[in-house]
């Protein structure tokens, strides 16, 4: 149910092209993380794994924009680990890509210890954001909660499949995209490009 919102969050905010490709990654080899890094180059905006460290291998973001770019950190690592144990990491990476969404909403809303699901219900939030976005963001928190939360799938097997968790960080990607135009940060603009 929660992969066929997200699907649904990903035709309307992703290009024909950007769609194709997504539906195009093999997500049974062993090259995710080339795959989605492509991704995030032909999204050509935002912040991404292709633009998130320096040559160094570093965070390319000022340090007090640690709490929103961080999880980018995470999900590049996690997607290159091993890619027969890719499954084990699913809920790590959608837990990031809730992380980072959060990170920006509390930022927007000047919020310090509030979670994702309760911010986006303050009336500030619906003044904030724009409603197809609010929503949006709305469909994210069940998953993000989930991979916080919830151990209920059947034993021995995942609560997310890949293929679910790269269309989380696609749809995080493009709600990202629209947050930080609006978001202030510490980071120049110039810094991504």
């Amino acid at each position: 149910m929660i992969k066929s919102k997200i699907w649904d969050i990903a035709r309307k905010r992703l290009s024909q092209h950007e769609m194709e490709y997504l539906q195009n990654i093999n997500f049974l080899g062993d090259n995710i993380y080339s795959q989605v890094l492509q991704f995030d180059r032909i999204l050509n905006a935002g912040v991404g794994l292709h633009n998130i460290n320096d040559e160094n291998s570093r965070g390319r973001y000022h340090i007090k924009d640690r709490e929103i770019f961080r999880p980018f950190q995470y999900i590049e690592v996690y997607l290159k680990m091993d890619y027969q144990q890719i499954e084990w990491l699913t809920r790590e990476i959608i837990h990031m890509c809730g992380l980072h969404l959060e990170s920006l909403i509390k930022r927007l809303l000047t919020l310090t210890r509030m979670p994702l699901g309760q911010a986006l219900t303050l009336r500030l939030a619906g003044l904030r954001l724009d409603r197809q976005l609010l929503d949006d963001l709305k469909v994210i928190v069940k998953p993000y909660n989930d991979a916080k939360h919830s151990l209920l799938q059947p034993k021995d097997s995942h609560f997310f499949d890949i293929q679910t968790t790269i269309l989380c960080y696609a749809v995080t990607r493009k709600l990202s995209i629209e947050l930080l135009s609006v978001v202030n940060l510490y980071t120049p603009e110039y810094v991504w490009v």
